[in-house]
């Protein structure tokens, strides 16, 4: 699809007419795939109780629909997402889809990943990235960035705990190697350190 097309689509991962999200994915399932609807360039959706975990598929036409227990670890993956994302680039600067590469000849694995870099403010920016396999998945991922080899970076990931430096040069040359549990879904975010 278009970049264009792209940013003019909607997202979403549920709505009335389709089965619950938490009724189908797992937790790690649900994360993975709620980041990649809420990172992609264009309009997202989040249908009633998709925050909470509801499970049950109420007809529109009811108009109403019966209290579910909130799952926990569902509103959980929900609320870092999106107390996280307002403080990005992410659905507020340029987004942009990149084709990952086999990390190494033979290994299919790179067909696995969903990235999307994100840039507002020269030079940071953020880069959301999300293995959809049930197996850890690898490959590079090529950044697309003025003057990215005349920097050194630092990478955070804003969901996790994880925090690399990478060389400019590797990434503009190379790019950036990932290696990604199953269902894995990291938002890192790059500033320059030189």
């Amino acid at each position: 699809m278009p970049a264009a097309a792209r940013a003019r689509s909607a997202h979403f991962l549920e709505n009335h007419d389709e089965p619950r999200t938490a009724s189908i994915l797992s937790p790690a399932e649900h994360r993975a795939a709620a980041l990649v609807i809420l990172g992609l360039p264009g309009m997202r959706f989040l249908h009633d109780g998709q925050l909470s975990g509801a499970r049950l598929r109420v007809p529109v036409q009811l108009a109403r629909r019966s209290e579910e227990p909130r799952q926990v670890e569902i509103a959980n993956i929900y609320e870092k997402l999106l107390t996280t994302l307002p403080g990005t680039a992410v659905g507020q600067g340029r987004g942009e889809l990149s084709r990952p590469r086999a990390a190494w000849p033979d290994n299919p694995t790179a067909h696995n990943f969903v990235i999307v870099q994100w840039q507002s403010q020269a030079p940071e920016f953020d880069l959301v990235v999300v293995n959809l396999a049930p197996h850890p998945s690898q490959c590079y991922a090529t950044l697309h960035l003025e003057r990215l080899a005349a920097h050194n970076w630092a990478m955070k990931d804003l969901l996790g705990p994880e925090r690399f430096k990478r060389s400019g040069d590797d990434l503009q040359n190379q790019g950036l190697y990932l290696d990604l549990p199953a269902h894995g879904a990291q938002l890192f975010h790059f500033e320059p350190i030189n």
